[in-house]
């Protein structure tokens, strides 16, 4: 009867084992898929980066286009840069950045520059419009919008 008491015994210990086992793989698992979670965002972070990067470049070399030959097709090519620029920063802000920034009043932050960009287009387009723009309006314009971009961006 000793022996198969030690049967029952020896056959809850291997359970017991399997379980344990069961539990730790499940953890390593859980453990690797946070891991692998953590390194897709940083590569999409990355990635996010890269793409502003060479956006920003576009735009500021649009914004000297805009400001040699003042014409709404170089506006209309520089507004869409800037969207989508806002676009791409945004949406990682909220990919990424899931804590995002609030104001007293209780607004997200992301508005608010997006707001002021917006504005600071709406009153270069309408200088272009009149023909009231001159090189150094349209400079010191593309300066703010792309200081508030970066700020934006960072």
């Amino acid at each position: 009867m000793n022996a198969m008491a030690m049967k029952i015994d020896s056959g809850m210990s291997r359970n017991a084992a399997l379980t344990m086992t069961r539990s730790d793989t499940e953890m390593g698992v859980r453990g690797a898929d946070t891991d692998f979670s953590m390194e897709l965002a940083d590569q999409e972070q990355s990635m996010s980066r890269e793409a502003m990067d060479r956006l920003l470049e576009q735009i500021d070399e649009q914004g000297a286009r805009l400001s040699k030959t003042p014409t709404f097709d170089e506006l209309r090519s520089y507004r869409a840069l800037i969207q989508s620029f806002i676009g791409e920063a945004v949406g990682s802000m909220y990919e990424l950045r899931t804590q995002a920034g609030w104001d007293r009043l209780g607004r997200q932050k992301v508005y608010t520059s997006v707001r002021k960009i917006d504005k600071k287009l709406e009153e270069l387009t309408e200088k272009i419009r009149l023909g009231q723009a001159n090189q150094l309006d349209i400079i010191a314009s593309h300066d703010a919008i792309r200081g508030m971009l970066v700020d934006l961006y960072m």
